[in-house]
This record gives structure tokens, sequence and C-alpha cells, in this order.
């Protein structure tokens, strides 16, 4: 997933601006992170992912994408962002549940299989090991009946 490119700062701006821009950037860039690490399920605030969020994960207040200098510019990519990740994500408590629960169901498949794999290549080293035990003995028997003859 792509993060749109938040405007730039012009190099007189507010170091606020710029910082609070920055913030913003890197927080859409963490809840993106969080959502490939958790089989695309947003982990926190019940899956959802809001404005709100966004503001709270990038400590920047909510009011400032309705300022005039955000309003028009930052709030509008913010919003193209949300659009885009919500066609990713489940909208609702029940739907992210499902989701989860979908993850989780096929997670368990995934550990089940690979018990019975763990158990079979643990048969499978228990009877090489037995193999190995026979084969030292017969040769340490042929190296006796070498020295011997």
């Amino acid at each position: 997933m792509t993060q749109p490119h938040l405007l730039p700062c012009a190099d007189n701006a507010n170091p606020r601006t710029a910082a609070a821009l920055a913030r913003l950037r890197a927080a859409m860039a963490d809840i993106e992170a969080d959502i490939a690490a958790h089989q695309g399920v947003y982990p926190y605030n019940h899956g959802r992912v809001t404005q709100s969020e966004l503001c709270r994960r990038a400590d920047v207040k909510k009011a400032t994408l309705q300022t005039p200098l955000h309003k028009d510019t930052t709030r509008v990519q913010v919003l193209a962002w949300l659009d885009q990740l919500a066609t990713q994500l489940a909208g609702t408590r029940v739907a992210t549940r499902e989701r989860v629960t979908v993850v989780a169901d096929s997670l368990a498949e995934e550990v089940e299989r690979l018990t019975a794999e763990l158990q079979a290549a643990l048969l499978q080293l228990a009877v090489s090991g037995q193999r190995m035990a026979v084969l030292e003995q017969e040769n340490a028997e042929l190296r006796i009946r070498l020295q011997g003859a």
C-alpha cells in the first residue's frame, strides 16, 4: 500500500507545521506496517483506522486538520489515504472480529500442520539414530575382524 505524498512545507514554513506533517507521514507508515504485520487487520482501535486514530498516533490534534492551512491540502490527502485503506480493512467491530477469527483459525491450522511435520521429522530422526547405532556397531565388528585377519 502506498501512502499519498503529503504536501511538503515551503522552506520558510512554520517548523511546527513541518513537524506535524512529518509525524502524520510517520504515523501513516506505522499504521500500514501494523496492518501488514497482523495479516491485514489493524490491531488497535477495534480494527478501525480513522482520522482521529491517525491523529492520535501522530500526536497531532484533529482540529489541526481543520485549519485553513491544512483543510484543503493535508486533510484531503489524509481522507484519500483513509478511503484507500478502508477498502482493505473491515469497517465494523463485527467484521473485524470475523476477520480476526478467520486469521486465527488459519493460524491454528498452520500450527497443527507444523506440529504434524515436527512429529514426522522427530520420528525420522529417531529411526535414523537407531540405524546409525546399528551401522556403528557393524563398523566396530568389521574393524575387529580386520585387525584379527
